[in-house]
């Protein structure tokens, strides 16, 4: 498995970034606690990060990074989408997240990540 950059933040949380082509990562949480994930990706080409599955142990949620306030965002950057997972009961499951164009129905998705969430 893949080493990640891990860090703490505001109330608790960790955060760490999702390495590329990573195919599965287990995370662990206690109730109650979350983490955070930041995934590259650029929205401007069509492609979003989305939630494919998610175990009923966890509650997914995603926001794109906001620019910093001295910038101004660029038409065509890469951005960061923050995936934030949060343990709702003791148990374990499985997030799955897909980066595909929502319109391209039949075509598979350009990356997939899949987490094994362990909620203690």
């Amino acid at each position: 498995m893949m080493k990640h950059l891990i860090y703490a933040a505001a109330l608790g949380a960790a955060a760490l970034v999702a390495p590329a082509g990573a195919s599965e990562e287990a995370i662990e949480l206690a109730v109650g606690e979350s983490t955070q994930l930041f995934l590259r990706g650029n929205p401007s080409t069509g492609f979003v990060w989305s939630v494919a599955e998610c175990s009923d142990v966890v509650e997914v949620e995603l926001g794109l990074e906001p620019a910093p306030p001295s910038s101004r965002p660029l038409c065509g950057a890469p951005i960061r989408t923050i995936v934030t997972i949060v343990g709702k009961a003791q148990g374990q499951g499985t997030v799955k997240l897909i980066y595909s164009r929502p319109w391209e129905k039949d075509a598979p998705p350009y990356d997939t990540r899949t987490f094994i969430v362990t909620v203690k």
